[in-house]
């Protein structure tokens, strides 16, 4: 399906749809290759910023006319290294926050 802005009722349902596959599917695969708790990735990337961005990224992948699989994959693959990012940032920030505790 091509969304049109505004998007109508039955476009805004599908996106919804569309979104929480995106979500559903890259939560389940850092859960089964990585074995990263499932409630907490669902709790992560159901934030409404992590909706919002997702769908913004799937629209802008599908504007670029790439398949619905593409723009859902890329879409994914940015929701992932986005989660990651924001998981070594905060072990840097607890190590540096520790070595700073450990020197006083």
């Amino acid at each position: 399906m091509r969304y049109s802005a505004p998007l109508t009722r039955v476009q805004a349902v599908q996106l919804g749809k569309d979104v929480g596959v995106i979500l559903g599917t890259a939560a389940n695969a850092l859960h089964h290759m990585h074995g990263i708790n499932i409630d907490s990735l669902m709790r992560a990337f159901t934030s409404s910023p992590s909706v919002e961005v997702t769908a913004a990224r799937y629209l802008r992948a599908l504007e670029e006319d790439l398949s619905p699989g593409e723009a859902a994959a890329r879409a994914a693959s940015a929701l992932v290294h986005d989660w990651a990012d924001a998981v070594f940032e905060t072990q840097r920030r607890l190590t540096s926050a520790a070595s700073e505790e450990g020197t006083k």
